[in-house]
């Protein structure tokens, strides 16, 4: 790959990057799902002399829409398409009230202000809009652990964005080490050659910036296999009878072998001095 190429796939990184994350300087707002948000921008429009014209406007992709315009000698403002019904303006301080937003509106709002002299002023915040966490779980990889074994706990929400995860022990939290291996995200915690000691219970907690949440799981460990092989092996239970079963069956053929053989005999003996008696 030539430089201009690796200049250009750098370009494009840094540009996606900037269009999430907002600027050092920049006001952030942590939105809710579904909320209605109020934006913390305004200016004193109730001299209409001063202001001639003002607009809201949504960045996303370094790309501006507008939400809409206002100018002090009209009636209304302008909404566009895009915002209709979703937006509450005060033609008194210009704030705007966004309803029910979601993923997608996530990004920076700004409001640009001409005054009558022709001089624009502008202001401008970014948006978070944030996933509350809920239903956690935990899943066990293997699901029938036994002495010996790397075990791999891993916690999920069904519900939740920008989730950060941690693991705790009796209440002490986990990190890498001999004993426990945690995933880049810290959402699976690997337990490493599991012993008797390892056996307890375990919490994953669960936050975002607007939310937080815990689970506990209690980790158990399997009789080893090979025992339960020997076990059924001798007993029987793995295929009918069994070692013992077989042993019985002999034994009792054998004694049903000897009554047989010894009611035949005293038969014959009764039969062969059965004449002398007349």
């Amino acid at each position: 790959m030539g430089w201009l190429s690796i200049m250009i796939v750098l370009q494009i990184l840094l540009t996606t990057r900037s269009t999430v994350v907002p600027q050092s300087h920049q006001e952030v707002l942590h939105g809710r799902l579904n909320q209605t948000i109020h934006f913390p921008l305004n200016i004193n429009i109730s001299q209409p002399d001063q202001v001639f014209n003002l607009e809201w406007r949504f960045i996303q992709d370094k790309i501006p829409s507008s939400i809409l315009t206002f100018s002090p000698n009209s009636l209304h403002p302008f909404i566009s398409q895009t915002f209709e019904n979703r937006v509450n303006f005060s033609r008194i301080n210009a704030e705007l009230f966004l309803k029910d937003i979601q993923i997608a509106d996530e990004g920076i709002y700004e409001l640009e202000v001409t005054t009558a002299d022709g001089i624009p002023t502008k202001r401008s915040v970014f948006l978070t809009v944030n996933v509350a966490v809920s239903s956690l779980q935990v899943g066990m990889n293997p699901e029938a652990p036994q002495t010996g074994d790397n075990v791999t706990l891993e916690c999920s929400v069904q519900m939740g964005n920008l989730v950060r995860y941690s693991w705790y022990r009796c209440d002490l939290p986990l990190s890498n080490g001999t004993n426990y291996h945690l995933s880049q995200n810290n959402r699976s915690l690997t337990l490493l050659n599991v012993q008797d000691s390892d056996v307890g219970a375990y919490q994953c907690k669960v936050e975002n910036r607007i939310s937080s949440g815990h689970i506990d799981f209690v980790f158990q460990l399997c009789l080893p296999s090979r025992e339960s092989r020997v076990e059924s092996k001798y007993l029987g239970y793995g295929g009918y009878p069994g070692y013992i079963g077989y042993i019985i069956l002999i034994v009792l053929c054998f004694q049903r072998k000897k009554q047989t053989t010894k009611l035949s005999k005293e038969s014959e003996t009764i039969y062969e001095n059965s004449h002398i008696v007349k």
